[in-house]
């Protein structure tokens, strides 16, 4: 009885260290769909201001951060090393403009925020966040294009981001919808699907649920491998979906050029993966110089000839990241607006940091670094969309997760084998990723 009595609470400690386990996973499940959950409280429930939407990033944020420095492991240092150069950036940019806004900070600091959440999480069990976070996005995604006013009704974009972004109503163009203002373009579309508009799903407006697109191809590029073959079709067949109702333009044009460039990052040298922005920033000015493409336009020639014309302009206040001449047209082009409000300093540290503090010992980890990379440089040429926590704190958790695996020990699963022979037990033995999950295993207990 004694003995039963001192079980129990060692059971029930188990079962709750398993349920903890999967605290990091809930939280980016949250950070994904907590605007979409606001839109819908705006829209049915009461009008909402800002402040809720801050507060609901304070929350996640500093949640993912308690759930790191519960399980803070070294390979974390340079990520919170990156989130102090923030800090002292942004005190620095306070002091030269005598005013502090907080968004730019946030802006970078959900980068090493959900690196080091994802750390936390055991890599293992990761398809299982993806694919649920892909259900929400496909429930939504076909209501949208079966029932668009429903799907309006529900969420009411327009009047969310008046309401809590700062938009006026003279922002959207389109008259005749509540929409986000981009989910219909003056032009047709590029992917023609009779009249439906760009489809948003959770993410409420298109350019998102494109950039969600990118993060789940590099995903697929990654751990393709080790996917069921339902859950490999699942991902590949919904994703084409959402990319041709978003009208992904960038998604579309960018795939391809992913799942080469993961097929060979195995193969290719330590740190190659730092040569894609330059590279693309180089090829942008050579594109531009002799396609003669002019800025303004609201296309792949127009963005690039902006970014271009920005960084053509710039003088060292800006590349200091001092300067907000420049900050309004920034807006347009990720490079340009991390110059502008992180200086080339910052950019160039956090750069490094993405390729070098990766530790490319498992094929997936490599691919994946490549295909991030890849996201990151064609995605700051046109936009700094790539920056929201809807699509960031996905991408960054799973770059995290896959760097939280360890590399199979040959020699270690060797001698498992010998000794599970000389015992009689199965010869085959897998890799360390590959053993059997159980109660109280993660990095909780």
């Amino acid at each position: 009885m004694r003995a039963l009595a001192l079980d129990a609470p060692v059971g029930a400690r188990a079962v709750s260290d398993a349920k903890l386990e999967w605290l990091p996973g809930i939280i980016v499940v949250g950070a994904v769909c907590f605007n979409a959950g606001l839109a819908f409280v705006n829209g049915n429930v009461k009008e909402l201001t800002p402040a809720p939407v801050v507060a609901c990033e304070i929350m996640f944020v500093g949640a993912a951060h308690l759930v790191a420095l519960r399980n803070f492991k070294p390979q974390m240092t340079p990520w919170y090393a990156l989130l102090g150069l923030f800090a002292a950036f942004a005190v620095v940019r306070s002091l030269s403009s005598q005013t502090f806004d907080v968004k730019y900070l946030r802006d970078v600091m959900i980068i090493p925020t959900f690196v080091v959440l994802g750390m936390t999480f055991d890599a293992r069990r990761l398809s299982r966040v993806v694919v649920a976070i892909q259900i929400v996005m496909l429930v939504f995604l076909v209501l949208e294009a079966l029932d668009t006013q429903v799907y309006a009704d529900l969420f009411k974009i327009m009047s969310y981001y008046i309401n809590t972004r700062g938009y006026n109503a003279d922002d959207f163009w389109n008259k005749s919808s509540t929409l986000f203002v981009s989910a219909t373009r003056p032009d047709d579309r590029f992917f023609i699907l009779g009249d439906l508009h760009r489809l948003s799903s959770i993410f409420l407006e298109p350019v998102s649920l494109g950039n969600y697109c990118m993060v789940i191809v590099a995903y697929l590029c990654a751990c393709y491998r080790e996917l069921g073959t339902g859950t490999r079709w699942f991902l590949i067949v919904t994703t084409a979906m959402a990319t041709i109702g978003c009208d992904g333009r960038l998604a579309m044009a960018s795939t391809p050029l992913m799942v080469v460039c993961c097929a060979l990052a195995p193969r290719l040298p330590r740190y190659s993966a730092l040569i894609y922005i330059p590279g693309v920033t180089a090829l942008a000015f050579v594109l531009v110089h002799f396609g003669h493409f002019e800025p303004g336009g609201d296309d792949f020639k127009g963005r690039i000839a902006h970014t271009v014309y920005l960084l053509t302009n710039y003088g060292m206040p800006e590349f200091l990241g001092l300067s907000d001449e420049f900050m309004s047209k920034a807006v347009d082009s990720g490079i340009a607006y991390l110059i502008t409000t992180q200086s080339i300093f910052v950019v160039v540290a956090i750069w490094a940091t993405i390729v070098m503090a990766a530790s490319e010992d498992r094929p997936d980890k490599t691919r994946f670094t490549h295909a991030v990379c890849i996201y990151i440089a064609l995605n700051m040429m046109v936009s700094f969309a790539l920056l929201t926590i809807k699509t960031a704190a996905l991408l960054w958790f799973i770059y995290g997760s896959l760097q939280s695996r360890r590399a199979a020990d040959g020699d270690g699963l060797a001698k498992l084998r010998r000794a599970g022979r000389r015992l009689g037990a199965p010869a085959r033995i897998g890799r360390a990723d590959e053993l059997p999950i159980r109660a109280g295993s993660g990095s909780w207990a």
